[in-house]
C-alpha cells in the first residue's frame, strides 16, 4: 500500500490540507442545511441519513480500492469525492439554491485532490459516480414526508 507524505511547506502539503479540511466543511454543511433551508421536515432524519449515506459512499470506495477496480491504480475511486458528492446531492435535493455553493466547492476539492497528488482525474470521476449513485438512491429516504424535495423551477 502506498502512503502519501508531503514535506511541510510544499505546495502538495497545502493542497492536502485543503482536501482534508473540506471533509469537515461538507459535514458542517450537512448539519446546517436544514436550518438554513427553512422550516419543514425532520431535520434530524435528514442529517442522520445524509451522514450515513456519505459514510456508505466512502466505504464503497474502500471496497473499490481493495478489489483494485482500476488495475494499476490502487487509489481508485476517491473516497473524499464520494463523501462530498453524496452530501452535495442531499443539499441540492433539499433546496436547489445550494447548487451555487456546492459546485464550486466540489471543483475546489477535485483540484485539491489532484494537486496534492492524492488522486488522478479518473479517481475523482469514479468517486463522483459512487457519490451520485448513493446520494440519489438514499436522499429521498431523508426527505420523505418532509415536503422539502426540491422541485424544478
Amino acid at each position: 500500500m502506498v502512503v502519501m507524505a508531503h514535506a511541510v511547506g510544499s505546495p502538495e502539503f497545502y493542497w492536502a490540507i485543503v482536501a482534508e479540511v473540506s471533509l469537515l466543511v461538507w459535514t458542517g454543511l450537512l448539519l446546517v442545511a436544514p436550518r438554513l433551508s427553512g422550516p419543514g421536515g425532520d431535520r434530524r432524519r435528514f442529517r442522520v441519513v445524509g451522514f450515513a449515506a456519505a459514510l456508505l459512499a466512502a466505504l464503497i470506495t474502500l471496497a473499490g480500492k481493495l478489489l483494485e477496480v482500476y488495475p494499476g491504480n490502487p487509489l481508485f475511486p476517491s473516497g473524499h469525492t464520494a463523501y462530498a458528492v453524496t452530501i452535495a446531492v442531499f443539499l441540492v435535493a433539499r433546496d436547489r439554491r445550494w447548487t451555487a455553493l456546492v459546485l464550486p466547492l466540489l471543483a475546489l476539492l477535485a483540484v485539491a485532490l489532484m494537486l496534492a497528488r492524492y488522486h488522478i482525474a479518473a479517481d475523482v470521476a469514479g468517486g463522483a459516480a459512487v457519490g451520485l449513485a448513493v446520494g440519489i438512491a438514499l436522499c429521498r429516504t431523508a426527505l420523505v414526508g418532509t415536503g422539502r424535495v426540491a422541485q424544478p423551477r
